[in-house]
């Protein structure tokens, strides 16, 4: 099994007007999230290595800035796991 590297600058959450602690936690939570869905291999069939300067994620809908963290989290995660997948044939 190969191992991957995936370094994420920075997610952008609009709209949602979270405090910075609130922020840091969705943070944590997506990376966790992340790291589950790629360890399953979401994503990452024939991804063959390299750098992506920008990747544009689907948008995802909340229905309230006070939705649940983990499920912000999780959706999060699932549009960067999608758009890793989408991002392999550029």
């Amino acid at each position: 099994m190969s191992a991957y590297s995936i370094e994420i600058e920075r997610i952008i959450l609009t709209d949602l007007g979270v405090t910075p602690d609130r922020a840091e936690h969705i943070r944590a939570l997506v990376g966790t999230e992340l790291r589950r869905l790629l360890a399953q291999g979401e994503g990452l069939e024939g991804l063959t290595g390299g750098e992506i300067r920008h990747l544009a994620a689907p948008s995802m809908h909340v229905a309230d800035a006070h939705d649940d963290d983990q499920r912000i989290a999780n959706g999060v995660a699932q549009s960067i796991a999608q758009a890793i997948h989408g991002a392999k044939g550029e």
